[in-house]
């Protein structure tokens, strides 16, 4: 059975790589303004300051191997590989379903694929699959260290710390499932002190190994080791002294009450782009399954429904964008999956699951981003785009329009780029900025048509002298600007 375990496994990952590839090159928001300006920099002597982009305050090693995959590798075939990659968070998330469903042998490996399933048509793992985004793997590491708890022991528990610890380093928005994690491993009652210490030991450890050289890079330049986040506390005078928190997300009052059936409507504030996911419904019925099946429950299954309980709350609580809850969103299929096994046979819950899997998978709706034809390289931009680029100007990116992609070994050694967002125009920041490129011998723009983010806020575009650069993945504008 542990060979079929494995080819399972396997087939999980090769079908979210075929799924990657069939939907074509990923070119989404994000990627084509940050996710590959930002390793490309880390990699190639480091970062030009002030940026006044939010972007640039995100630790920039979870992009680093999006980056090498698109350099390196054929784009089909990179794109295939971040498919793959993704495919991990289905594996871990069927190997915690095993962990919990009372079954066993062939009926065990069925039903633990179903859930794993459930957890793969969910709409924020199907918006990622195959993209830059760095959420999906990040799940997969706080899947992992969960998995980890359920096995019992101190050295698992150690390296369960150091996996969330080094997820919440990488990306602070992986902290809710962190602290989840440590009421999952309270709940399990093997020694609890003791392995929630090596946990602790543990999740410094992989914080300092992802995050601390982050914080304070952002110290040394913003004065906050969280910058600009958590302001009140820190006090940077590079930013007002509040709370950044971005409210077209999350709940508010009564919307906590509703938000499953926002969810499977469609009403719910997640993302930028409408997604649709019926799922969370069944949270209701997992529930009710429980205390029906009460005295079939076990620890370690209490322990995942804590766990993914918790860390959706605290998620929808802080954060509220669906692609950070790709963790509980795994889970969902899979307590789903457990709690008819609670009340049904073994064949009765596989019928019920594959059934609902397919109903699922019918109505949600994905948030999928911008494809492009595959080429004979991620990007292509056409020669000479940067000819008027002049050895010591400076190139601002409109942070209206993602072009930054289109910057890496196309400008001279010593021009220096500074990307430009409205919600950063209005702090000390601006005056830096201003400061830093005053004496500057020409200031360029790249940009699309107004309204610009840049102009007025920081100088007047020259849009009668602009010069087309053109790309595999859309058009932008060389612009020259005066102060």
């Amino acid at each position: 059975m542990r060979r079929w375990n494995v080819v399972v496994d396997l087939c999980l990952v090769a079908v979210c790589a075929l799924v990657a590839a069939l939907l074509g090159q990923d070119a989404n928001w994000d990627q084509l303004q940050y996710h590959y300006w930002y390793p490309w920099q880390l990699l190639h002597g480091g970062f030009t300051d002030p940026d006044l982009y939010g972007g640039r305050f995100q630790n920039p090693l979870p992009q680093v191997p999006f980056y090498l995959l698109v350099t390196y590798l054929p784009p089909i075939a990179a794109q295939a590989t971040l498919g793959a990659i993704a495919g991990t968070a289905a594996v871990v998330a069927r190997r915690i379903a095993a962990r919990i469903i009372p079954a066993a042998g062939g009926w065990l490996l069925a039903l633990s694929t179903v859930a794993a399933a459930a957890g793969m048509v969910g709409a924020g793992f199907r918006s990622e699959v195959g993209t830059s985004y760095s959420d999906v793997w990040l799940a997969t590491m706080l899947l992992g260290g969960l998995l980890l708890l359920l096995r019992g022991g101190t050295w698992p528990a150690l390296w369960a710390g150091v996996l969330a610890g080094a997820a919440v380093g990488l990306k602070y928005t992986s902290a809710p499932f962190a602290i989840a994690a440590v009421a999952a491993l309270l709940v399990i009652a093997d020694r609890r002190a003791t392995r929630l210490g090596v946990w602790l030991v543990g999740a410094v450890a992989g914080w300092a190994l992802t995050g601390a050289w982050w914080a304070w890079q952002l110290w040394r330049v913003y004065e906050s080791p969280v910058f600009p986040f958590w302001n009140t506390v820190f006090g940077s005078r590079w930013f007002p002294a509040e709370t950044l928190t971005d409210e077209r997300y999350g709940v508010t009052g009564g919307e906590w009450l509703t938000w499953p059936w926002d969810m499977a409507t469609g009403a719910a504030r997640v993302l930028d782009l409408a997604v649709r996911d019926p799922r969370w419904l069944a949270v209701a019925v997992i529930v009710l399954l429980a205390v029906i099946g009460h005295r079939a429950v076990t620890r370690p299954a209490l322990a995942v429904f804590v766990f993914t309980g918790i860390g959706a709350v605290l998620w929808l609580a802080v954060f509220g964008v669906l692609r950070y809850a790709i963790p509980a969103e795994m889970l969902v299929g899979a307590l789903f999956v457990w709690a008819l096994t609670l009340v049904f046979s073994d064949r009765i819950a596989m019928a019920i699951s594959v059934v609902a899997v397919v109903v699922a998978g019918v109505l949600t709706q994905s948030a999928q981003g911008r494809r492009v034809a595959f080429g004979d390289s991620w990007f292509s931009v056409a020669p000479g785009a940067f000819a008027a680029v002049s050895p010591g100007d400076v190139v601002l990116v409109d942070g209206q329009y993602p072009s930054t992609f289109l910057l890496p070994g196309n400008l001279p050694e010593d021009a220096t780029v500074h990307v430009v967002q409205k919600d950063f125009t209005d702090t000390p920041l601006r005056g830096w900025l201003v400061s830093e490129i005053g004496d500057a011998p020409r200031v360029w723009v790249v940009t699309g048509r107004p309204p610009s983010q840049v102009d007025p806020a920081i100088g007047t575009i020259d849009y009668d002298n602009c010069t087309r650069i053109r790309s595999n993945v859309v058009d932008r504008w060389l612009c020259p600007m005066t102060l």
